[in-house]
């Protein structure tokens, strides 16, 4: 076994397959098949469980998508209450917390253009 075959394809992480750090790492462990193959679905598969996962040949391009995935997951599931909403970006600096801003906009708006089927957008609007 080459040393790829040995990395779990399913996430950026890249766990060892001997050891996968979740469940769709341990089906294919155990398959090796990717859980979209399965009837067509997967975990995120397109069906019961929403639409397919965006898959990016750049690990730095995937682990962002993963992040805001998370962070969005956890603001809005996780739990956080209002009061704790001061705390959230308390881990960086107004400066940091200023180009994220700038940098997600960016991202949004280009998105956006790209998307045949636009949601709406609730940022501010340019002119």
């Amino acid at each position: 076994m080459n040393e790829n075959t040995k990395k779990c394809p399913i996430c950026p992480k890249e766990c060892d397959l001997s050891d996968p750090h979740c469940g769709r790492g341990e089906e294919y462990a155990k398959t090796g098949k990717l859980p979209d193959q399965e009837h067509g679905k997967g975990e995120h598969g397109k069906g019961e469980h929403g639409p397919k996962r965006l898959r990016f040949e750049n690990k730095e391009e995937q682990l962002v998508m993963k992040y805001l995935h998370h962070a969005v997951g956890v603001a809005d599931r996780g739990g956080i209450n209002q009061e704790q909403a001061g705390e959230m970006f308390s881990v960086l600096t107004t400066e940091e917390t200023k180009k994220l801003a700038e940098m997600l906009e960016k991202l949004s708006e280009h998105w956006m253009k790209m998307a045949p089927d636009k949601p709406h957008h609730h940022g501010r609007r340019h002119g």
